[in-house]
């Protein structure tokens, strides 16, 4: 073997062996374990790969200019990639989101360039339009945002994936303030893809229309029993409206006797929620003992402190 062949067989191994290395510390993060996750690649900090999850950790971690800067010194290495693009577009926005208005308005214009660099890499990438959308709703005008290109990206989106342009377009008229747009989009996608049926719901919620947002949530739970977030939300629109009292104590008590799953509501919310019915049927007693019973489970549930003071 010639020596030039010899260093490219040495390179492709030293690629492979850093390639399954790596693999065990993005076990770790998709694990959830972002401390140890964070020291694993923090040895390895010299790769690309390496670089990208330690941005995604910080970002995880809601210490967005660290991220920022993670994802910056990655497109150093590689800047053919959208989506190191889309996460430092998300990471400066976050960021932003934190900062004054003076400080917002010197970011602005790096995170509408991230998600367009973004979407010219890769025109179908989603993120990236989503991105933009979050920008182009949300940024003033003086700073680029534009209603009518926020309703153009959202489009583009539904014609590289009908279901994300339906929320695309329900977002955009909802922050708009045009609610019968809004909702005829809710509707669409919820009819295209039953999982979108909690949307449906929250934007029934948001708008005090509690009659459909039973139903929405109803329906989302009979589709998938398995579903803990639509069951609770049944309960939160009753404890929220005040409405079928009954059946928003039999979906939170069923709630309660369910194994807690990531991405639900607490059990300490739910009983707060229990608290908030009881009040509203005039049962003190039992408001008040749920009310303690969700602060004995967690004691900076704001709503339950709120409930006590009112009623002792």
């Amino acid at each position: 073997m010639n020596k030039k062949w010899l260093i490219v067989l040495l390179f492709f191994l030293s690629e492979t062996a850093m390639a399954q290395l790596l693999t065990k510390g993005i076990e770790l993060y998709e694990a959830g374990k972002l401390e140890e996750a964070e020291r694993f690649f923090s040895k390895n900090a010299s790769t690309e790969q390496s670089m990208y999850y330690l941005g995604r950790i910080a970002f995880d971690k809601e210490e967005f200019r660290k991220a920022a800067d993670y994802f910056e010194d990655v497109i150093e290495m590689n800047d053919r990639k959208a989506d190191y693009y889309v996460w430092l577009g998300n990471s400066i926005g976050s960021y932003a989101g934190e900062s004054n208005f003076f400080k917002q308005g010197i970011l602005a214009p790096k995170i509408k360039s991230a998600y367009e660099k973004a979407v010219a890499l890769d025109p179908k990438n989603v993120d990236g339009h989503w991105g933009l959308i979050e920008y182009y709703t949300q940024a003033p005008g003086v700073l680029g945002g534009s209603w009518e290109k926020a309703e153009e990206t959202a489009r583009i989106i539904k014609g590289l994936d009908v279901l994300e342009g339906h929320s695309a377009l329900a977002t955009v008229y909802q922050r708009q303030e045009e609610f019968d747009k809004a909702e005829k989009e809710y509707i669409a996608a919820a009819e295209y893809d039953k999982r979108r049926l909690l949307n449906l719901g929250f934007y029934y919620q948001g708008r005090e229309k509690y009659d459909q947002a039973f139903t929405a949530f109803e329906s989302a739970y009979e589709h998938d029993p398995e579903n803990m977030s639509a069951l609770y939300q049944i309960g939160r629109t009753s404890a929220l409206s005040g409405k079928q009292s009954e059946k928003g104590i039999k979906s939170l008590q069923k709630y309660l006797d369910t194994e807690w799953q990531e991405g639900t509501p607490s059990h300490a919310g739910a009983l707060m929620r229990l608290g908030m019915i009881y009040e509203k049927m005039g049962d003190k007693p039992n408001a008040v003992d749920h009310y303690e019973r969700s602060l004995a489970q967690d004691p900076e549930m704001a709503q339950a402190k709120e409930g006590l003071s009112r009623l002792k």
